[in-house]
């Protein structure tokens, strides 16, 4: 085991640390660096705040009355007005990039105001959009026969009206009994559009159908109001099953004679007011007025001469219709006083009423009237001429007698 060597120096572990130093107290310094910087911060805040406060020195805009500004109320774009080049007011808000703004007080007036637009204090013409919040549906069209409750008080020409329909064609689409009366709390068709409306009874072509009132086969074919089921290669020799529904737009059916209002008073009530007064649809364009209602004649007359017979009487047909030329002579069938003479709204054309009394005779689809208002004709006079006036699809007379206001067949007081 070797010997240490004791003669060696033991070494000096202090000897390359060098002298140590006292450390500083650097506190103090820290704080005053920190209070400074604050005191920069707190007045670059204060110029900041100082700077957005004070108002931009802005000239105010020359008006410009060729184009003026429009702001829309949610536009974040300033579009300035078209001004000449020496027109300082626009540029200097372009240079200076100050974009104008409605002041609380203005953007109340602007939001208040039931104009469309409203000029700002800087000359700008702010226009508002008056929009309606409610969403209004629009009118569409019905595609489908729909069932309409009759209720007190409603007349045919009523429900037409109100669903916009001629009244032939409610009258059309159901059972004519109810042309002579609407009872409360029946259903009654009232279809899409002006036409006709069947159930097929029995097996029949489209053509014999569309023969029948009188439109082209085809526009029962392409009607989107019709469906024929299963029925595929339609044309117009298809036979349509029993019970099938068909709707036939601008079809026309049968004649149908309205009833006008008539007002009575005063005179004779026994004798159907003979001696008082006679209105016969008051307001229409052909009435008379209140007119002295003398009474009737002698026994009835034919109101015409030669003529070929085309329809009788029935309740929705309420007189009979004599074919013949236009032109051809129409004669007083009674003794009695003229209440209406001129067009009538009522489907006849022009017409020509007399009063006989508790009786009345009407003249329809007139060419031609030889009588005035409140003039006392004889029987077999010469009044007017065949026409082919109103609801007519050729020259004929419509002739008609009323007892009471009543139609009844006149082929029960003469021969035809």
């Amino acid at each position: 085991m070797p010997l240490l060597n004791t003669d060696e120096p033991i070494p000096d572990h202090l000897a390359d640390t060098g002298r140590v130093q006292t450390v500083s107290d650097i506190s103090a310094w820290r704080r005053v660096v920190g209070f400074v910087s604050l005191l920069g911060a707190a007045a670059l805040t204060a110029a900041t705040a100082l700077l957005l406060l004070t108002p931009a020195d802005v000239p105010t805009p020359t008006p410009n009355t060729d184009a003026a500004t429009v702001i829309s109320p949610t536009a974040t774009t300033f579009i300035p007005p078209t001004t000449d080049p020496g027109a300082s007011g626009a540029e200097t808000m372009i240079d200076g990039g100050v974009i104008p703004t409605l002041s609380p007080e203005q953007a109340a007036i602007f939001l208040n105001a039931p104009l469309q637009s409203l000029t700002t204090d800087l000359g700008l013409e702010v226009v508002r959009n008056d929009y309606n919040p409610f969403t209004i549906a629009p009118e569409r069209p019905r595609s489908e026969v729909v069932q309409y409750t009759v209720e007190s008080g409603d007349t045919i020409y009523a429900i037409a009206d109100r669903f916009g329909l001629k009244p032939e064609s409610v009258a059309w689409a159901n059972s004519r009994d109810i042309i002579g009366g609407l009872r409360p709390g029946r259903a009654i068709n009232i279809p899409p559009v002006d036409g006709a409306f069947i159930t097929v009874n029995n097996e029949r072509s489209i053509a014999s159908i569309a023969q029948e009132f009188r439109v082209d086969p085809y526009v029962i074919i392409d009607s989107e109001f019709n469906d024929f089921g299963t029925l595929t290669s339609i044309t117009p020799e298809t036979l349509l099953p029993s019970g099938t529904q068909v709707m036939i737009p601008g079809g026309e059916a049968e004649q149908i004679s309205w009833n006008p209002v008539v007002e009575r008073s005063g005179g004779d009530a026994s004798n159907g007011n003979a001696g008082g007064t006679i209105s016969f649809a008051p307001g229409d364009p052909g009435s008379c007025g209140a007119v002295p209602n003398p009474g009737g004649g002698g026994g009835w007359l034919k109101p015409i001469g030669s003529y070929s017979w085309t329809r009788g009487f029935s309740s929705f047909h309420t007189g009979v219709d004599l074919a013949a030329a236009e032109g051809t002579p129409v004669y007083a069938s009674n003794g009695g006083t003229v209440i209406f003479r001129g067009w009538s709204t009522w489907g006849y054309g022009y017409l020509i009423v007399l009063a006989h009394g508790p009786f009345t005779s009407l003249y329809g689809h007139l060419s031609a009237i030889n009588v005035g208002c409140g003039q006392y004709v004889s029987a077999g006079q010469f009044i007017g001429a065949v026409g082919n006036t109103g609801n007519s699809s050729g020259p004929h007379l419509h002739f008609e007698l009323r007892y009471n206001d009543a139609p009844f067949d006149p082929t029960s007081t003469m021969p035809f």
